[in-house]
């Protein structure tokens, strides 16, 4: 079994997604720079037992991006859309880093709507390390971006991101797509206790004990106020947490127990 490579139109918005597996849907929301195609170990894993969704975010990838802005708020009323487009029932919505910040808006903006939620590397409120990394990486102002910077700090990724990103705007478009990038990181919304206990979807909050962006304490302050939250901190690891087995072994059985509530 492989993924299929779909699009489906959303008003004026051109989702392109990954789809494979059968049975409950469960969407995967990629991290920032990165497109769909980076859940491409992911999938096979999670396919023998749910119908699986990798989504590009607007303005990644192959989905469009007419509005030329990107926010948290709208990356997740995208996914509101995708999911009463393809006519999915409280789907499972599993996202990392950017795709976890919009799994977490989503379960704000639209309650009752996901079976439940993995927040991987997600944090709840722009804390001075998450800005001073944003600041090392070359993106120093919202909106602001230092091209030589993010060239140096990134490595080869950083001609991977001018490659993955070209679909529909040309080869240039990656200083527009970097320019928004800045816009939504240094613009993250800080929740409050009450905006989180307001979320009602059986959560699990999921970090790298070693993640420079947040950490054990920022995923602890998550998962505490979450009117149904759960905490699993991967030890030894960074940001890089998703790509640990023990990460995937932590939501599988986070997933198997609510099914097995449902049966």
């Amino acid at each position: 079994m492989s993924a299929k490579s779909h699009s489906v139109m959303i008003g004026d918005l051109e989702v392109h997604y990954l789809e494979e597996g059968r049975g409950q849907p469960l969407l995967l929301l990629h991290g920032g720079t990165a497109t769909a195609d980076s859940w491409g170990a992911a999938m096979p894993r999670l396919a023998d037992r749910y119908r699986v969704f990798a989504l590009d975010t607007r303005g990644h990838g192959r989905t469009n991006n007419p509005a030329q802005k990107m926010s948290y708020a709208q990356f997740a009323d995208d996914v509101a859309g995708f999911i009463a487009t393809l006519g999915l029932r409280k789907p499972l919505i599993i996202g990392y880093s950017d795709g976890g910040q919009t799994a977490l808006e989503f379960g704000l903006r639209h309650p009752g709507k996901a079976g439940a939620l993995v927040l991987g590397g997600t944090i709840s409120r722009p804390t001075e390390a998450y800005l001073e990394g944003l600041h090392g990486w070359g993106f120093p102002a919202p909106g602001k971006v230092d091209f030589d910077r993010v060239a140096a700090e990134y490595g080869p990724y950083f001609e991977q991101i001018k490659v993955t990103h070209m679909h529909h705007y040309g080869p240039d478009y990656w200083k527009a797509f970097l320019s928004q990038t800045s816009e939504l990181w240094l613009t993250l919304p800080n929740y409050s206790e009450r905006q989180l206990a307001s979320i009602s979807a059986p959560t699990l909050v999921i970090m790298g004990d070693r993640d420079h962006l947040g950490g054990a304490e920022e995923a602890n302050r998550l998962y505490r106020h979450l009117g149904a939250g759960e905490l699993s901190i991967i030890a030894n690891v960074g940001h890089e947490a998703v790509n640990k087995p023990l990460f995937w072994d932590a939501v599988r059985e986070f997933l198997a127990r609510r099914d097995e509530r449902q049966d």
